[in-house]
């Protein structure tokens, strides 16, 4: 998979993550009302799935902490974490549309 569809995918990760971890806290509040052992390996699932994309998200995370210039840095953040169009990203990060497409 390319560097570009790697980073595309930051998003959908952050959002499984999200769902993954609000089903953990569904899980335990469940989990509490009953006392057996059987049911503990319900959220065992659901915090192995966590891990799993949490790995992921780092590894795209490290990929961007790699470059070299902070406005680099800024620019693909914006663009892959914060989801925002390229032509919104010179207006919040008040940079200039030449610099946000070096």
């Amino acid at each position: 998979m390319g560097t570009k569809e790697q980073l595309k995918e930051l998003k959908p990760l952050f959002a499984l993550m999200t769902l993954f971890e609000e089903q953990r806290d569904k899980d335990i509040k469940l989990i509490n009302t009953f006392h057996n052992p059987e049911v503990k390996d319900i959220e065992k699932g659901t915090a192995k799935q966590l891990l799993y994309l949490g790995k992921e998200r780092d590894k795209r995370l490290a990929m961007i902490a790699t470059l070299q210039n902070e406005k680099q840095i800024a620019v693909i953040k914006a663009r892959y974490v914060d989801d925002l169009s390229w032509d919104e990203i010179p207006d919040k990060l008040g940079y200039s549309r030449n610099t946000v497409f070096k």
